[in-house]
């Protein structure tokens, strides 16, 4: 089986389409999140999530229970996927509560920082899972932000990760068509997440540039 493929941050149309028709497994739609150049209302993902032929992934943050609930019942996504700071106690109160896939986001520090696997990341990582969470996203945590930052996180940690949680990871972090096969054969993720590696401008996708990734990542197998 392929690696999976999200094409996140999605704010066009024609971009869920040529998504959709490049191989892609999931489009992501980000939906209220302050600051980001790709968050849509609730409206206007809701035009784009009937456009999705394939899984559709709404990705928020910081919002409170009853508002992730009311989104998920207005969208009806396949994954809400959480990007905040959530905790492990409002995952499991959300599980009893919406019948989606609940993801959530964990930051790595960028391959700048390289650092080991720390016990408190690997436990929190567990604890997510424990809670009900169905897959984890490994992304990047920057000064300037967390997620469609284009900064390349540790692979080397993510790997670490994907080795000890018994659970599908996405890794997602600066990945573009050059490095994907790379970062597939170290990380052996289940799926690969992308943003501004397949944009022209921040929300805008290039349609050569998504049909690249997906033709390159799913010349690769997933665990």
């Amino acid at each position: 089986m392929s690696v999976k493929v999200k094409i996140c941050g999605l704010t066009r149309c024609e971009d869920v389409q040529v998504a959709c028709e490049a191989g892609a497994d999931f489009c992501g739609v980000v939906v209220e999140v302050q600051n980001s150049p790709r968050s849509l209302t609730r409206r206007q993902a809701k035009v784009l999530i009937d456009k999705i032929s394939v899984q559709p992934v709404v990705v928020t943050r910081s919002k409170s229970l009853d508002e992730l609930v009311e989104l998920v019942n207005f969208l009806a996504p396949f994954a809400l996927q959480l990007h905040g700071d959530e905790t492990p106690d409002l995952v499991s109160e959300l599980r009893n509560k919406v019948t989606c896939q609940i993801w959530k986001a964990i930051p790595l520090p960028p391959v700048s920082e390289q650092t080991a696997l720390s016990q408190h990341l690997l436990e929190r990582s567990q604890n997510f899972v424990k809670s009900g969470c169905s897959a984890l996203v490994l992304d990047t945590a920057t000064p300037q932000g967390f997620g469609g930052t284009g900064v390349i996180g540790s692979w080397e940690l993510a790997a670490e990760l994907v080795r000890q949680l018994d659970v599908p990871c996405f890794l997602a972090g600066g990945l573009t068509a050059d490095n994907v096969l790379e970062a597939i054969a170290v990380v052996n993720p289940f799926g690969v997440d992308v943003s501004s590696g397949v944009e022209s401008s921040p929300g805008i996708k290039d349609p050569e540039k998504i049909r690249l990734f997906c033709q390159r990542a799913k010349q690769t197998s997933c665990p």
